[in-house]
């Protein structure tokens, strides 16, 4: 199969997601936090809003491939019971070189990338690296700027061991620049913080990117310092500024699906009005419930295949 997503608003063609089902019902009141849910959930509404979002994509003309569709029947029953694996975007990351299996920062979520890779084995997608003890990556921080230019998130969830593993991939051969983001404590993924709508356009909160510099890697050796904010300007991106009611309610969150489309949570209303503005096409979709498990529409895609 074809494959490489090294871009945010390139063409999507495939893209991997994962349908929910009742296993819902196992978050919660006591064991909301160990899933790592923000609340329960009703568990109908969860799927209805998920499968929304999938057919949204397919009228699109996207390829959705199902995560329990590409598993034999032992593992199709292990995933259902698995809730957070519907953001399937912090398993796995498919780059030009192959698949990326992460290594996830909490126990409920430790088996989900094995599934991923048994996923990617079926679809004929090479695994390009496992991301191995000690170190944590996981895909919901990792933004592509371009092509050549990968940003990657490191604090709560990723670490510097899974920032150099990924260096040591993909620097001087898939991409040209890598630049790590360091994310406050309240900050779970670079993904919740920044998204990059265009070859000029990104949406940022600043609270959360403001605090401490980025390490900008690039493949002829040299290492330099920057704020993020102030790289993007340099970089020539104009930038929305999203708002602390807005990036709790995932506000950056946006997936773009390409030809200048987006789709976001339908509250999003006062960036999806900016979008249009600069004559963007957004698509919003229901996220009431899907919301309650910690994720918006970035989170819940892992693309497989995108126009560059």
């Amino acid at each position: 199969m074809e494959f490489g997503a090294q871009s945010e608003y390139g063409m999507l063609r495939k893209v991997l997601m994962h349908k929910p089902s009742e296993h819902l019902r196992r978050v919660t009141p006591q064991t909301k936090d160990h899933y790592l849910f923000r609340d329960i959930v009703y568990w109908r509404e969860f799927i209805r809003e998920h499968e929304a979002f999938v057919e949204a994509l397919r009228g699109e003309g996207v390829e959705v491939y199902l995560l329990g569709e590409l598993l034999g029947e032992e593992d199709r029953r292990i995933a259902e019971r698995m809730p957070d694996l519907v953001y399937t975007r912090d398993i796995c990351s498919v780059t030009n070189l192959g698949a990326i299996r992460m290594r996830m920062r909490h126990q409920a979520r430790y088996a989900e990338p094995l599934l991923a890779e048994k996923a990617m084995e079926r679809l004929g997608i090479p695994i390009a690296l496992r991301v191995s003890h000690p170190a944590y990556l996981e895909g919901g921080d990792l933004v592509y700027l371009d092509l050549e230019t990968l940003l990657i998130g490191f604090g709560p969830r990723s670490d510097e061991g899974g920032v150099e593993a990924m260096r040591e991939l993909m620097l001087g051969k898939a991409i040209k620049e890598l630049v790590a983001v360091t994310l406050p404590s309240f900050r779970v993924h670079l993904d919740g913080a920044l998204m990059i709508l265009s070859r000029d356009l990104a949406v940022i909160h600043k609270p959360s990117l403001e605090l401490y510099p980025a390490w900008i890697y690039r493949e002829d050796g040299e290492v330099e310092l920057a704020f993020i904010e102030d790289y993007l300007k340099e970089r020539g991106f104009d930038i929305i500024y999203v708002d602390d009611w807005e990036v709790r309610n995932f506000g950056t969150n946006i997936l773009g699906i390409g030809d200048g489309k987006y789709v976001t949570y339908e509250w999003n209303e006062r960036v999806k009005r900016l979008l249009e503005e600069r004559g963007f096409d957004v698509i919003g979709i229901p996220g009431c419930q899907l919301s309650l498990g910690g994720g918006g529409p970035h989170c819940m895609t892992c693309p497989i295949l995108r126009e560059s």
